[in-house]
């Protein structure tokens, strides 16, 4: 069930320079290269948002790239937030501690806009 592909829509965000990665099946040991390489070649938005709404499971290498990809932003002056994380993942980021470094927001709309 958890070898599913890993689909990506990027989108516009509702406030300048933010990028809506939709993203559609789980983020695995699998299908973590396609997220990593999607998030990697976003270099103009301020704010990531990655859209969790559509995606079932995070394995722990899953996680690891989520992180990786927090760092990547914090790094290069953006910021990454995830918004519809489903409860099953929500667990597992708090069972692994990093629901106290990502921004968890329950929708799109309720991301507040980056300052300057």
């Amino acid at each position: 069930m958890w070898d599913e592909n890993l689909t990506i829509t990027v989108a516009q965000g509702a406030h300048e320079g933010e990028r809506i990665f939709q993203l559609i099946g789980p983020i695995t040991i699998n299908t973590l290269f396609g997220f990593r390489d999607a998030v990697r070649g976003e270099k103009t938005a301020k704010t990531v948002i990655l859209d969790f709404s559509q995606v079932p499971y995070v394995d722990s290498a899953g996680v690891g790239s989520i992180v990786n990809a927090h760092i990547s932003c914090a790094n290069s002056g953006r910021r990454l937030v995830l918004v519809a994380v489903q409860d099953r993942i929500k667990s597992l980021m708090k069972t692994t501690r990093v629901d106290g470094v990502l921004k968890i927001y329950p929708t799109t709309q309720e991301v507040p806009a980056a300052t300057q």
